[in-house]
């Protein structure tokens, strides 16, 4: 789950600016303000994700992962499929999306020590960082190369799909 969630977040960082301003025709400043704020949002929904997870979701975060991650991919939907949106509301989708993915990054770790033994806690916690920082290999080189040979819209429905699997994964077997 932290290596599809860590795609998404690399490939937003990695290849945003690039999209922003050869696909959507922003300026590079524009571009970089509209990241800026993505990773802005971002920390106010991984804010609001621990809160959730323990007053809204009673601790179990697992299920704030998946709706987190359902709302990353809406947004990240919007942001692709409505290509004509202006700067601003284009910008305001894309912070959406990063208040959603961020959750669930800082999250994985408290659900991976939920599920050890307060003796491998941090062990597990320890493994998930590892393959979420791993995952960053896959979004700069595969979203590069599929942006290059595909299009930009080759691009937003693997990663939707990252999203999903990132939602899902984590929560088979645990939303009961």
């Amino acid at each position: 789950a932290n290596v599809f969630v860590y795609v998404l977040r690399m490939g937003v960082l990695d290849w945003g600016p690039k999209f922003l301003t050869a696909d959507r025709g922003m300026n590079i400043n524009g571009a970089a303000w509209s990241v800026a704020v993505f990773e802005l949002t971002a920390i106010i929904g991984t804010i609001f994700a621990g809160w959730a997870s323990d007053h809204i979701f009673k601790g179990k975060s697992h299920r704030m992962c998946l709706f987190s991650m359902i709302g990353a991919c809406l947004f990240l939907a919007i942001f692709a499929l409505v290509p004509g949106l202006p700067t601003v509301v284009s910008t305001l989708v894309l912070a959406m999306s990063g208040f959603c993915i961020y959750g669930p990054q800082a999250l994985y770790g408290v659900c991976a020590s939920q599920q050890a033994t307060k003796y491998a806690a941090g062990t597990g916690n320890g493994i998930i960082g590892i393959f979420g920082y791993a995952s960053s290999v896959v979004s700069g080189v595969m979203f590069g190369a599929m942006a290059e040979t595909g299009g930009w819209d080759s691009v937003f429905p693997v990663a939707i799909a990252f999203g999903i699997a990132s939602g899902v994964t984590p929560t088979v077997g645990l939303i009961t």
